[in-house]
């Protein structure tokens, strides 16, 4: 199992790295997400979880329909990573978004929003971030509202395809990658 410590020395020592999930991706361009997977906090009867990047949607599924609940957004295979849908998702998967902990270009470990529903003044990186193709940091944590499966369930449609990123998206995105990755060790 990677450490976060193992996941920042990469970062500081790195200069041009891929994120990752294919356990055959094993050079040091590669930031390789696979093995920093499970569940980090689970509270059923708050209808939250917390989850290492690198944990299979199938593992979530497993784990969330022991208590008869599931993740309120599409999802078109779940052999992918809760990691790679968060860096590969548009706003129906950033509205379930409550927290997210990255690393950044840098290498310093952060933290954005929370466990709860309200916990954001100003803008909300951890739903910035969603579709940023791990272009801006590393994610390595995610905390995510969930539902019940019933209730889940009309929320689990194929979004449009025109829900594609916007010019400004596209701006921010840019000044965005200044901020998170000023070296421009993210690809």
């Amino acid at each position: 199992m990677r450490s976060i410590a193992e996941l920042q020395n990469q970062v500081r020592s790195g200069s041009q790295l891929r994120i990752t999930n294919h356990e055959k991706d094993s050079d040091e361009t590669f930031v390789n997400m696979s093995l920093y997977s499970g569940i980090v906090e689970y509270f059923p009867e708050e209808l939250v979880v917390t989850l290492k990047a690198g944990t299979t949607i199938n593992e979530v599924n497993q784990i969330l329909g022991e208590n008869n609940q599931a993740l309120p957004f599409y999802i078109d295979n779940p052999d992918k990573t809760i990691g790679s849908l968060y860096a590969t998702s548009g706003p129906e998967f950033s509205d379930s978004v409550l927290g997210v902990q990255i690393i950044n270009g840098k290498g310093e470990l952060l933290n954005f929003g929370g466990q709860v529903m309200k916990n954001v003044a100003g803008y909300d990186v951890s739903r910035l971030l969603v579709g940023s193709m791990g272009r801006l940091a590393i994610v390595t944590q995610i905390s995510l509202k969930i539902l019940p499966k019933k209730i889940a369930v009309k929320f689990q449609n194929q979004p449009s395809l025109k829900n594609t990123k916007p010019t400004l998206g596209l701006y921010f995105e840019q000044k965005l990658k200044k901020v998170f990755d000023p070296y421009g060790v993210f690809l």
